[in-house]
């Protein structure tokens, strides 16, 4: 009975970790918003046991292990981002990830991945967004943060706006130039970086970016040599967000079974 307990507790513990939010309030800077959720992260959950991130959060104080890496735009290595070649293959992809319903739920409505909640989950959407390209055959993309005092205009929250103080999104290239998928900020097509770097904020303040390795989940991960995020975890991730959805749908004045389901907005416009 003390073995099952513990191995609860230490597998809630880890669990605790997972899904660093992004959301900044309104009138908190970057560096105010990025200590209150590590401080959340690190005692969400209380536990007896040691757990092997004390350490790490720690170190935190300094840097968190992706924010480390972080460079202006025009400092970015690009060359690490892989090159799929073609535009109409980046644009295919972005439009499968985008529009596929990959998440079947108890009420038998299959849903997307949660882009009309822009406000939270980046890094669950990202995450499952890098699954099913791979699965899809696919070359795996990179995943790009961004950090910073970050705001983003959207039709779907209903201040019109929401606030981040950290981004993430998978990222290609096609030659020399880098595309993000980011169907929460514009879901018509991927864009260039520089269009990205504008639409989080980037012409109004200073932003910084890591380009790392595929499976890094959050600022928590290792850039370049992150924990593997299970496909279960990455799914339960993005699953806890689609209620959250479904509510913003529904508090717009809009209809969710619509626009969830067969209609999503960015199909209807045209």
């Amino acid at each position: 009975m003390k073995f099952i307990a513990l191995v609860l507790t230490l597998t809630v513990s880890f669990e605790a970790f997972a899904g660093l939010s992004s959301i900044r309030h309104s009138g908190e800077s970057y560096q105010q918003a990025r200590d209150r959720h590590f401080f959340a992260w690190k005692f969400r959950i209380p536990s007896p046991f040691p757990s092997p991130l004390d350490d790490q959060v720690e170190e935190m104080s300094f840097g968190s292990p992706v924010e480390r890496s972080k460079k202006p735009l025009n400092k970015l290595d690009i060359s690490e981002i892989p090159d799929v070649g073609s535009y109409a293959d980046l644009l295919r992809e972005f439009k499968y990830v985008r529009d596929t319903r990959f998440i079947e739920t108890d009420s038998g409505f299959a849903r997307r991945l949660t882009w009309m909640y822009p406000d939270d989950g980046c890094y669950a959407r990202a995450e499952m967004a890098k699954l099913e390209l791979i699965q899809h055959n696919f070359p795996a993309p990179k995943k790009i943060f961004v950090f910073g005092n970050l705001q983003a205009m959207t039709k779907n929250s209903p201040t019109g706006n929401v606030q981040w103080w950290y981004h993430v999104a998978v990222t290609y290239r096609v030659g020399s130039d880098v595309y993000i998928f980011d169907p929460a900020i514009e879901p018509t097509r991927p864009l260039k970086l520089i269009e990205w770097n504008d639409k989080v904020g980037g012409g109004r303040t200073l932003v910084q970016y890591s380009v790392c390795h595929k499976d890094a989940f959050d600022p928590s991960s290792d850039c370049s040599k992150p924990q593997l995020t299970s496909p279960q975890e990455a799914l339960s991730e993005q699953t806890s967000f689609l209620e959250y959805e479904w509510e913003r749908v529904e508090n717009l004045g809009r209809d969710p079974y619509k626009e969830l389901g067969e209609f999503p907005p960015w199909l209807s416009a045209h």
